[in-house]
């Protein structure tokens, strides 16, 4: 336990955890999923979920937006973001992943860990480093996150993001957040997912907003997302506002593929579209 306290200590003092990067299935459902992360998208929402997560796991996501440049005077251009991850949720120890991901405002590197007791919960620290580019500097910072299994039928997480809120995070608009999330299990056959958050400091003033999302399993393998956001973060605009997203994905016996579609309305309008595939044993 010692040995486990002083790497997640390190982790803690080098790095930190956000939602920087949406997959297929997070785009899908509006951001929401941080009470129920799919394998690597631990990494990204929630790291103290891969203790429940009992799988070694390889993760490739793509993304390319384009914006409607007749509705703003500070308009998205057309653009593309990607993704490599990996996760090792078997060992005895802790869990752990890390992902590489480049945006159009810089590149980043994740690291997540996370430990659970008695099968129903779990905490994690989780961080990133992002580094220099033509109009930011390097930085770090630092999050904290938990998930309790409270019944079969529900799943929270509380996660702080952003913890030391730095001035080079701030420049990429990663303020600090605080965003509790609930996952209701409909018998396996419908997910519901609710996340609502708090950003204190919130650059635009509106520091309450939320992300939720629907999962339909259409079939053992087959699944049906739709979701919608409001004052929540965008990563691949580095920004807050609302919109609306959909998707589908198939889970093999050592693969899934996933695809996603949002349509942001605020503070541009812009459309996204993602596709990756996870590869797992």
């Amino acid at each position: 336990m010692r040995k486990l306290m002083i790497c997640l200590i390190i982790l803690c003092g080098y790095s930190l955890q956000a939602s920087d990067f949406h997959s297929p299935r997070t785009l899908a459902l509006g951001g929401s999923g941080h009470a129920g992360p799919l394998l690597n998208d631990a990494i990204f929402l929630n790291p103290s979920y891969s203790s429940f997560l009992p799988t070694y796991s390889m993760g490739m996501n793509y993304l390319a937006f384009s914006g409607d440049t007749s509705s703003t005077n500070d308009p998205v251009s057309k653009g593309k973001n990607y993704s490599f991850s990996i996760q090792d949720g078997r060992s005895e120890l802790f869990q752990a992943g890390a992902a590489y991901t480049v945006r159009g405002d810089g590149k980043f590197v994740h690291i997540g860990a996370s430990k659970s007791f008695v099968n129903r919960f779990g905490f994690g620290l989780g961080g990133k480093f992002f580094f220099n580019d033509k109009e930011h500097t390097a930085g770090r910072d630092a999050s904290f996150s938990t998930t309790s299994v409270l019944a079969e039928w529900m799943q929270a997480s509380l996660i702080v993001d952003n913890i030391f809120e730095t001035t080079e995070g701030k420049n990429r608009g990663l303020y600090r957040e605080y965003t509790l999330g609930l996952k209701l299990n409909g018998k396996s056959m419908v997910m519901g997912y609710v996340d609502p958050h708090l950003c204190p400091n919130s650059p635009d003033g509106k520091k309450y907003g939320y992300e939720a999302g629907v999962e339909f399993v259409m079939m053992s393998d087959f699944f049906l997302r739709l979701g919608m956001f409001k004052n929540a973060g965008i990563p691949f605009q580095a920004a807050r506002g609302r919109g609306y997203g959909a998707g589908v994905g198939w889970i093999a016996p050592r693969i899934s593929f996933d695809y996603g579609f949002s349509r942001v309305i605020e503070p541009v309008i812009a459309t996204v579209h993602a596709m990756g595939a996870t590869v797992y044993f």
